[in-house]
């Protein structure tokens, strides 16, 4: 690929946008995008992916990707490497024509070429100024050309993605804990050693990650970046190879080594013994390691208890789910990269969903701009509330649609089993020790836990203040009696039968004349 075509940036031919202007006359059917920029189309595609691809791949093969050009009606994917374009065009093909058939219209073609690493700085420009990233800033900080791009040391540059840097990066409370260490360990290398940010996934581990590594290298540090899963295979390769100083040098001769997602490592005790002698030479050297997982270091009980130890013995930092400060700063910041600027009202509504990742909230913002109708249409081009709405209506879970059933509430779930067991509240919820009294209250306990969602906390309260360890008890008891016990399992039913009618459960006894009582497991 020549110099003067990776400076361009080719738009889409006529063709094209004829058919995005026919899509959007059809108001039954998302209206592609009127930016007709290729980082911009393969970062809303980008979006789409990652409802559609599971996290592994996603991180795998696209995270790194960049939108190049249109050669003619095929739109043209950049990646580092043979081996990437290679796997996304024998494997991802496919689920990578639907997602740019949403968002760039359709008789769009997809093509795949590697990336070299002597492309100029202006082209390096472009492509880290279109790029949206997962989280970014609204202080213009995506702008700057990303450092892995600059070459200002003797070393290769990492593998990094040109928009996960510090200047992108929201901080809020859910993970400012874990964007200071980060920030410190590029300050002082070494110092806190190993850094470890743990949390779920789509929560920005692997920007911070990212972040770590642009700074470090532009600091003239040498920095490997790699997920856990290319560490193994990478690993497998040198041993099929017969190549292992390669790979220790590689690996053992770096200022910091970065490795995303270690969990992967839990099932390979192979991979976990190189990876702990790796660990052992650069902490001897002082050099930084920084890894991220999806939970604390103390749970990943499929590590050897060795290496499992030296993660915990560094500084632990975790990244939760972001509030809706958060989630409204992330999307402004995100806004402010596109041509089409979403008003306040529009940013409130989609933040107002209770989106559990980032990653999901971008996916929520790119599916929003797909649907903004060219200008000219029905609403001028205006996103109103509606356009919102349509656009986010296929992300709506059943414990969000307005038809689906709320929680049973506390009192409800009381009511319906003093109803089933013909007994009364004061007596479930005071101190009687009866046989039916107790078994009545421990199949309360159960459901308020497993059905209401209620914590152990707020049982104790609702049963006078009862011991922790009684409550636990009580609802594992009842698990436990699911398997072995039948006339447990029909109560159950029956309660939970009561829960979901819309006429609430009657609370009076039910009349005993005739009636045979319940039988009860001897032991309560």
């Amino acid at each position: 690929m020549d110099g003067a075509r990776r400076a361009s940036i080719v738009h889409p031919p006529s063709s094209i946008v004829g058919s995005l202007r026919e899509r959007s006359s059809r108001s039954t059917e998302p209206t592609p995008m009127t930016d007709t920029n290729p980082a911009t189309i393969w970062a809303a595609a980008l979006g789409q992916l990652q409802v559609s691809v599971n996290k592994p791949n996603y991180d795998t093969w696209l995270r790194d990707t960049v939108g190049l050009r249109f050669d003619d009606a095929t739109f043209v994917v950049g990646a580092h490497n043979d081996f990437t374009t290679e796997w996304l065009d024998i494997r991802m093909r496919k689920v990578i024509l639907q997602a740019l058939a949403r968002v760039a219209g359709p008789n769009i073609n997809v093509a795949f070429e590697v990336i070299r690493a002597d492309f100029d700085d202006d082209h390096a420009a472009l492509l880290a100024r279109d790029a949206v990233s997962v989280d970014t800033r609204a202080d213009g900080g995506a702008d700057a050309i990303p450092d892995f791009l600059r070459k200002n040391t003797g070393h290769r540059a990492p593998d990094l993605h040109p928009a996960l840097t510090f200047e992108n990066f929201v901080v809020g409370e859910e993970n400012e804990l874990a964007h200071a260490s980060a920030e410190s360990v590029v300050a002082a290398p070494g110092r806190q050693n190993p850094l470890v940010i743990f949390g779920g996934p789509g929560l920005g581990k692997t920007h911070l990650l990212n972040a770590i590594g642009h700074a470090a290298y532009a600091s003239g540090q040498h920095v490997v970046y790699v997920t856990a899963e290319r560490f193994g295979s990478e690993f497998g390769s040198a041993a099929q190879h017969k190549s292992f100083d390669k790979f220790r040098r590689k690996f053992r001769a770096c200022d910091i080594l970065l490795i995303d997602d270690v969990q992967f490592l839990e099932t390979r005790p192979g991979f976990q013994e190189e990876f702990f002698h790796t660990f052992n030479d650069l902490h001897a050297a002082g050099k930084q390691i920084v890894v991220t997982c999806d939970r604390p270091p103390s749970q990943l009980s499929g590590l050897s208890d060795a290496l499992r130890s030296r993660l915990m013995m560094g500084m632990q930092a975790d990244v939760r789910k972001p509030s809706f400060a958060t989630r409204l700063a992330i999307l402004q910041a995100k806004a402010a990269h596109h041509a089409l600027r979403l008003p306040d009202a529009a940013l409130h509504q989609i933040a107002e969903r209770c989106c559990p990742t980032v990653r999901e909230l971008e996916g929520y913002l790119n599916r929003v701009l797909a649907h903004v109708p060219l200008v000219g249409g029905p609403t001028g081009g205006a996103i109103t509330p509606e356009i919102v709405a349509s656009a986010l209506a296929v992300f709506i879970t059943p414990e969000q649609s307005p038809t689906a059933s709320a929680l049973p509430s506390a009192d409800d779930v009381i009511n319906a089993v003093c109803a089933r067991m013909n007994t009364t509240r004061t007596d479930i919820t005071g101190r009687s020790r009866s046989r039916d009294v107790s078994y009545a209250r421990h199949l309360a306990m159960h459901i308020l836990r497993n059905d209401a969602k209620k914590s152990v906390a707020e049982i104790q309260r609702l049963f006078g203040n009862r011991d922790h360890s009684t409550v636990i008890g009580a609802v594992d008891r009842i698990t436990a009696e699911l398997t072995t016990r039948p006339e447990t399992k029909a109560d159950l039913t029956t309660i939970r039968q009561t829960l979901t009618t819309p006429t609430p459960p009657i609370s009076t006894p039910k009349p005993t004349i005739a009636t045979e009582p319940k039988k009860v497991p001897a032991e309560l």
